[in-house]
């Protein structure tokens, strides 16, 4: 397990220095991802004043929801952007590189790219969760909180990641299957709790776990839940052992391309 972990701490590294080699590119994509992700405050806020609070949500709850959701995204988008481009591996014969490799095979995949877009996320994220800990005057308690949210959250986003990337061993071309399910599961996660009641909320909580990530994370914050604290953590342990087993039984599923190529 040690051993794994380090490995993936040298590709990280290695990856980030490689990114860095460009560096006005490198720093552009973290800037550019990072006002592209004020327009979603932009646009919530806007709305919130029009209509007024929805289901208890004000405007700061929506900026901490979008500081979770995005430095999730930047967390596993930036350190295992590999994952997500295992449709084009399984499609181009490229997989067949890492089942030879001795490492352990998700850890190999997923550090086998960088995203550094992604790291804008992770910036976007970090600023938010500071805004709405300071609009909503949070105690030492509910900073705790934040942090510890903001890893059960990566986990459930890593292992939802893990699930809708390994159909791509069940279809010839999955890029288009596997971007849509992607979808499926990210856009709900960007609406407020108050948007989500009774069968809807209940989907996007078990069914499809959108809500762990963002909703359930602020509303655990907001309100000091340690029931909903405890759903979430149990949750996100069950949706990461179900991915594992997803992954390792989707594998077995991959036919080798062999395709032959000849370089000049």
């Amino acid at each position: 397990m040690m051993k794994e972990l380090y490995f993936a701490l040298y590709a990280i590294k290695k990856n980030i220095q490689n990114g860095t080699e460009l560096r006005t590119s490198f720093l552009m994509n973290i800037v550019g991802m990072s006002i592209n992700n004020t327009a979603f405050i932009i646009l919530w806020g806007f709305f919130v004043k029009s209509v007024g609070i929805i289901g208890g949500w004000t405007v700061a709850d929506i900026i901490g929801l979008q500081g979770f959701v995005a430095l999730c995204f930047g967390i596993v988008f930036s350190a295992g952007a590999g994952i997500r481009k295992l449709a084009d591996y399984t499609a181009s014969g490229a997989f067949d590189r890492f089942m030879l490799s001795p490492k352990n095979l998700l850890v190999r995949i997923a550090t086998s790219s960088f995203g550094v877009s992604a790291l804008g996320d992770i910036v976007f994220g970090i600023a938010c969760l500071g805004i709405y800990a300071f609009f909503i005057h949070a105690t030492i308690y509910q900073i705790l909180l934040i942090v510890l949210l903001v890893v059960i959250s990566t986990i459930v986003f890593l292992a939802a990641t893990i699930v809708i990337y390994s159909t791509s061993f069940f279809f010839t071309d999955a890029s288009s299957v596997t971007g849509s399910l992607f979808e499926l599961f990210l856009t709900p996660s960007l609406f407020h709790g108050g948007a989500f009641q009774g069968a809807m909320r209940f989907i996007f909580t078990f069914a499809i776990p959108s809500l762990l990530i963002g909703a359930l994370p602020v509303e655990i914050v907001r309100d000091i839940s340690l029931g909903k604290l405890l759903l979430v953590g149990v949750l996100a342990i069950f949706w990461f052992i179900v991915s594992i087993n997803i992954f390792n039984r989707a594998i077995k599923k991959y036919e080798s391309s062999n395709f032959m190529t000849f370089g000049n």
